[in-house]
């Protein structure tokens, strides 16, 4: 290859990885046409979200923004959406002059609705939205209004490296003051089976759809969080799993810290994106989301 012949690869766009659960509210009130039980909406919750997100009539929305959604093609659990927002971008023309058109910039989502997997992927694209959790808010705020009518709740979290955790303990010794683990209800068993804290029981017992769990030092001192704790590590790979959120507060750092600073992502030919060659995204879009 010559000196001055530079090596074009194909541009990738990125995706980060996030996990949604689908929580039955116990209390409410039974659609007795439907349903008789919590047990029997638990066993139909997947079937409940396809019927929703796949209508003619569905659409994301959000109330601070313009944006535009479409469903593009969906596949057994696999759907795919097309999601926009409408932006005013400037423009300068021949005399100088500036103006403003419309435009609209983009984004894929993807969504597998296998019960066992119930994960999201959502292209990044500044462009269009601040960054993948803008959009996995307008997700889980377009979904759970309309899905409370089944006496189901949708949160979603993003997949992040546990090591992330261990990270920032490592990073501030003796300056951890308070950890804070929010933890959604389980109905993954596969992310839920290594938990030391019974959240499935409590949630039996009480209906909570989310717990709480904050350790905190006394004023004068600090956590003393061990790397081989089976108890904390059972819940920091719960909620890097997509189960919940953690923050940790830090002395002499104003704001909360979060863990989800390392998402879990992967890219993906943009030709092949536009190709909308579906049997090829749905084998990639399916190795990957499992």
């Amino acid at each position: 290859m010559p000196n001055n012949q530079k090596l074009t690869l194909p541009k990738q766009a990125n995706f980060e990885v996030f996990r949604y659960q689908l929580v039955v509210d116990k209390v409410l009130q039974l659609n007795m046409y439907d349903y008789k039980s919590a047990e029997d909406i638990r066993a139909d919750k997947n079937k409940i979200l396809q019927k929703l997100i796949t209508d003619d009539t569905f659409k994301f929305y959000n109330s601070q923004s313009e944006i535009y959604s479409k469903l593009l093609h969906t596949n057994g659990t696999l759907s795919y959406f097309r999601l926009g927002v409408k932006r005013n971008t400037k423009v300068f023309k021949k005399d100088f002059s500036e103006d403003y058109i419309e435009n609209y910039p983009n984004i894929i989502v993807a969504i597998n609705n296998d019960p066992n997997v119930q994960k999201i992927a959502i292209q990044s694209n500044t462009h269009a939205f601040q960054d993948c959790n803008t959009v996995s808010h307008i997700i889980q705020k377009t979904i759970d209004p309309k899905i409370k009518k089944s006496n189901l709740s949708f949160f979603v979290e993003p997949l992040f490296d546990k090591q992330e955790f261990w990270n920032l303990i490592k990073k501030y010794p003796k300056q951890v003051k308070q950890v804070t683990f929010n933890l959604i209800s389980p109905n993954l068993a596969n992310i839920s089976k290594n938990l030391k804290l019974d959240l499935k029981s409590l949630y039996e017992d009480t209906n909570t759809l989310k717990t709480k769990v904050e350790l905190n030092a006394d004023e004068e001192s600090y956590l003393d969080i061990k790397e081989n704790s089976t108890f904390v590590n059972s819940l920091v790979d719960y909620s890097a799993d997509g189960g919940g959120n953690i923050q940790m507060r830090v002395k002499g750092i104003r704001k909360a810290l979060h863990t989800a600073q390392s998402p879990s992502d992967f890219n993906v030919d943009e030709l092949l994106l536009k190709s909308e060659n579906w049997d090829e995204l749905d084998r990639l879009f399916n190795d990957i989301l499992i």
